[in-house]
């Protein structure tokens, strides 16, 4: 009896054995599909961080080359918005010399204008020619019309020459008022 008890326990030890190694096999499947899932994972994670950084990576240099191109562009605007506040004080500043013209029809209607000068500060200075002493004297009367009517001032008569050919050479000057 005692070698079918040694049997029996034997045969127990190894049916204990035999199920010790059948959970043993279990874990590792298990854990070896664990370990296979993770190393899945941790790789499809790897590839889609990756891709994300280089597709930053990417975006940093566009986004670099914008801004720098961007940069040189708003140089421009700044230097060109200084440019406009420089041209702006100066068309402020600037005399609208285009109102000259109707002035200079009103002193002589049927022209007779050789010259004409603009000093810096501002007086127009006009060499005329008039066929007649009539038109002279109605030049003048005109310049004192335009001087009561505040279109000039200061005007003054600076020369007046009778021609060998009839006619009248005169030079004036005057400040244009540029009154609205």
């Amino acid at each position: 009896m005692s070698d079918i008890n040694l049997l029996q326990r034997k045969a127990g030890a190894f049916e204990q054995f035999s199920e010790l190694e059948r959970k043993l096999r279990v874990v590792s499947v298990w854990l070896l599909s664990g370990l296979f899932l993770g190393g899945l994972v941790i790789g499809v994670t790897f590839l889609v961080l990756n891709g994300r950084i280089r597709s930053f990576e990417m975006e940093k240099v566009t986004l670099a080359r914008d801004i720098n191109a961007q940069t040189t562009k708003e140089g421009l605007l700044l230097s060109l918005k200084d440019r406009v506040g420089i041209a702006a004080k100066a068309l402020d500043a600037a005399k609208p010399w285009g109102k000259l013209f109707p002035i200079l029809n009103e002193i002589a209607p049927n022209g007779g204008f050789l010259s004409l000068t603009i000093e810096e500060s501002g007086r127009v200075s006009a060499d005329m020619e008039a066929f007649s002493v009539d038109d002279a004297v109605l030049y003048v009367a005109n310049l004192m019309l335009l001087f009561e009517d505040r279109k000039i001032r200061s005007p003054q008569l600076l020369s007046f020459a009778l021609l060998e050919t009839g006619r009248i050479h005169m030079s004036v000057s005057f400040y244009p008022t540029f009154a609205p």
